[in-house]
């Protein structure tokens, strides 16, 4: 980079490497820096050159006026972005058909989650996707009996694992009793186990008898 300097009038004095240069004409520095103050004054840091000012009448030069460093600008800082923990997966369950012969609260699907991790499972009575589980999620109960007929039924258990670790994740249905909140189930008709060595799809087809 070239820098011109070009003689005006002026109240300010010129200044290279700090050293009083009013005098001095026809000059060029290369890789140099000018800095305006606000009394005028002109301050050209050239690196690499050496001024020496003489005065022909023997007068000293005007003392050197430091070059102006700019004043730090404050920024202020920047929070970091708040960090949630996401919710753990709910299971979706849809509506059931809107009529069944078989009384509610006698049939039961249940789940249980040993702090399993990757599967998705998703539970089909006699055709009609009842619910979709997934591991992480509390443990989980729905009255199965408006999806139910009576005579045989077909449950279907479908699951897809990706990544799967942590424990073994079960999905029972059954005839179960409520005992004041807590379903108790003898012998389920759907026992649906997944491990965490499981990867990919698997599904399971059961035959269940409703009186």
């Amino acid at each position: 980079m070239l820098l011109w300097l070009m003689t005006t009038a002026f109240a300010g004095h010129v200044y290279v490497n700090g050293v009083n240069v009013d005098a001095l004409r026809d000059a060029t520095f290369e890789g140099a820096t000018v800095t305006l103050d606000a009394d005028g004054n002109v301050h050209i840091d050239a690196p690499g050159y050496k001024i020496e000012v003489v005065n022909p009448d023997g007068t000293a030069p005007p003392p050197a006026v430091p070059t102006p460093t700019p004043a730090p600008v404050a920024t202020a800082p920047v929070p970091a972005p708040a960090t949630h923990a996401p919710p753990p997966p709910q299971p979706v369950t849809t509506a059931p058909p809107p009529a069944s012969d078989v009384p509610t609260g006698k049939w039961w699907l249940l789940t249980e989650d040993n702090g399993s991790v990757g599967h998705t499972v998703h539970v089909f009575v006699n055709g009609v996707k009842v619910t979709v589980l997934q591991s992480g999620a509390e443990p989980f109960i729905l009255d199965v009996g408006p999806w139910l007929h009576k005579g045989p039924n077909v449950v279907e258990v479908k699951s897809n694992s990706a990544d799967a670790g942590g424990g073994a994740m079960y999905v029972y249905l059954g005839l179960g009793g409520n005992d004041q909140g807590t379903i108790v189930m003898d012998a389920p008709s759907v026992q649906f186990g997944l491990g965490p060595s499981r990867q990919g799809p698997h599904s399971r087809t059961y035959q269940v008898s409703v009186p």
